[in-house]
């Protein structure tokens, strides 16, 4: 061993295989980390980044579920017309009259599963049984599993509540049902004609006993709606009218008649104009698209604008209702002649009324705007 110059510390000699000598130090090496202050940094790049990236991501998903819904009222139009191909030209309608009074009211969406690739499900629908009032008897158990069987096209992907709800019969006993994103179009809702079970024509496509065919839209099948979004209710139920609840996911027992008189109360689309009518809320919109004349059946009429702020009403199975969707400021809608279009919020209310009706011979409608 022996000091080195220049005050190096003491080193080890050490003899490499070559045979020559060389020096190996005992100081340690000094590895330098990051600091404290250097990783927030890096964490907070992140946090933006992802902040960033979120919206993109939510806006892909949204895009596609768009998509999907677009291509899910492109099926239930086609489904209409190879349905009237094989039906001389008339369209599915809302179920026919009974000798003891309440319609046996099998919906539109009932009538069409074979032409969406679903007629193992229509098997399980015996269309001569007389389904009954909803009020007075159950549904029939022949009919429970058609009932409760969900049916993918009939659902939007952007519609949370797409899934199998509980409704409580007559006999207090439960079933398990499955609803629908889309309705058929029953009317205006300007023709006084607010009951789709009552058998009373109205200016749209759909009523019970309806034989509307092609030849029946004067307005032309480019300018009249056939189909419309409306979301599946969220279940929610509340005894009194206030609070108001939100009106995506509930609607509004009315404690008066559905007429005129009260349609016109909700055209400002101020809520305020409807809460003294209001006796309670009801969470079951579109539960059952087995059934169309019952309050929860898929079959509306377009008083309201699209999303309207004021919500849907309903006094026994008579509606003033609404287009409505999860997709931001608009809802779709599946015109007669089987194309789908997006149509804003903002859309002026009479246009919104000319494109339910068949026969108004208005000139400007959804496709126009």
């Amino acid at each position: 061993m022996f000091r080195l110059k220049n005050h190096w510390r003491l080193r080890h000699l050490s003899v490499h295989p070559t045979g020559l000598t060389r020096l190996r130090s005992t100081q340690p090496m000094n590895h330098r980390g990051f600091t404290l202050v250097e990783l927030l940094v890096v964490i907070a790049i992140i946090g933006v980044l992802v902040g960033l990236l979120l919206p993109a991501v939510q806006a892909a998903r949204e895009a596609a579920r768009s998509m999907q819904c677009s291509n899910n009222l492109k099926q239930i139009g086609l489904a209409m017309h190879n349905y009237a191909s094989a039906y001389n030209g008339k369209f599915p309608n809302n179920g026919y009259t009974w000798p003891s009074g309440y319609p046996s009211d099998y919906s539109p969406f009932a009538k069409v599963l074979p032409f969406i690739e679903q007629a193992q499900i229509q098997d399980l629908i015996d269309f001569d049984i007389y389904m009954g009032h909803p009020a007075l008897v159950d549904l029939p158990v022949e009919l429970h599993e058609a009932a409760g069987t969900r049916v993918p096209t009939y659902e939007c992907p952007s519609d949370v509540n797409g899934t199998l709800h509980h409704i409580e019969m007559s006999s207090g006993a439960t079933i398990e049902v499955a609803g629908s994103s889309y309705s058929m179009n029953q009317g205006s809702g300007l023709d006084g004609v607010f009951h789709p079970g009552n058998g009373s024509p109205s200016d749209g496509l759909c009523w019970i006993g309806a034989k509307v065919g092609f030849r029946d839209v004067l307005d032309g099948t480019s300018n009249t709606i056939a189909f419309a979004e409306t979301l599946i209710g969220g279940g929610l139920t509340q005894a009194t009218p206030t609070p108001a609840m939100d009106v995506s996911f509930s609607r509004a027992a009315a404690n008066v008649a559905i007429d005129t008189t009260l349609a016109e109360q909700t055209d400002a689309g101020n809520i305020d104009n409807v809460m003294p009518y209001i006796d309670s809320w009801t969470g079951d919109r579109n539960h059952y698209w087995l059934r169309g004349s019952v309050p929860n059946g898929p079959v509306i009429n377009g008083r309201m604008t699209p999303n309207s702020n004021v919500p849907d009403l309903v006094y026994g199975s008579s509606k003033i209702t609404a287009a409505r969707s999860n997709h931001t400021g608009l809802v779709k809608v599946c015109l007669v002649d089987g194309s789908v279009r997006n149509v804003t919020d903002s859309i002026d209310r009479d246009v919104w009324h000319a494109s339910w009706t068949r026969y108004g011979r208005e000139v400007k409608t959804v496709s126009s705007e």
